[in-house]
C-alpha cells in the first residue's frame, strides 16, 4: 500500500499523500521531538519534512519512501540544530534541554532529558534504532553512513546513556 500510494503521490496525487501523510505524522513527529528535544521546534521541523517530501517528490523512490521521508526529517533536524549553533543562546544548551531535577519529572522525562544530551550524531542513531525500530541499513541509509558505522553509534550511544542514568538508576535502588 505505501509503494503504491509513494508512486501516486510521485505522479500529483493529493489522496496519496493526505494517505502518507497520515502514515507517516506520528512517527515524523517522534523523531523530530526525539532530536530536537522542544515539542515547538520539533512541530516546525516536522511540518517541514511535509512541505519539502511534497516540493521534491519527483525525487521518490516508492519501495523506500520510508527512508526517503525519514532522510528529509533528520536532515530538517540537523539543519535546525547547527543553525541553533551559530546563534548565541544564553541559559540554554544547543538541544533545548533546560536542566530540571529528575526527581521532580518521571523517570521516562528523566530518560528522555539524558537522550538530549547525547552527541548529535549518537543521539540520531540510537532513536531511530530503539525507538524506530529501524534496521542498522536503513539507519545507515539515512545517515549517509555504512552499516559498520550505524552499528558503533548505537553501541556508543547506549553505553553513553547507561553511563549518564547511572544516578538515577542507584537513587531509584537506594529508594526502593
Amino acid at each position: 500500500a505505501i509503494i503504491e500510494a509513494a508512486t501516486r503521490f510521485k505522479d500529483g496525487d493529493a489522496e496519496a499523500f493526505e494517505f502518507l501523510y497520515n502514515r507517516f505524522k506520528n512517527m515524523i513527529y517522534r523523531l523530530c521531538l526525539k532530536i530536537l528535544g522542544d515539542e515547538e521546534i520539533a512541530k516546525d521541523c516536522f511540518q517541514e519534512t511535509f512541505l519539502k517530501a511534497y516540493d521534491h517528490r519527483m525525487d521518490i523512490k516508492p519501495e523506500t519512501f520510508h527512508n526517503w521521508l525519514y532522510t528529509i526529517a533528520h536532515n530538517t533536524c540537523i539543519n535546525h540544530i547547527r543553525k541553533q549553533k551559530r546563534q548565541v543562546k544564553i541559559g540554554n544548551n544547543d538541544y533545548g534541554f533546560r536542566p530540571q531535577s529528575y526527581l521532580n519529572i518521571g523517570i521516562k522525562e528523566a530518560i528522555n532529558e539524558k537522550i538530549q544530551l547525547l552527541p548529535v550524531i549518537l543521539r540520531e542513531a540510537l532513536i531511530l534504532r530503539d525507538y524506530e525500530d529501524l534496521t542498522y541499513e536503513s539507519i545507515a541509509e539515512i545517515l549517509k553512513i555504512d552499516k559498520n558505522t550505524a552499528l558503533v553509534r548505537v553501541h556508543r550511544a547506549r553505553l553513553k546513556l547507561k553511563e549518564l542514568l547511572a544516578p538515577l538508576v542507584k537513587e531509584l535502588n537506594e529508594s526502593n
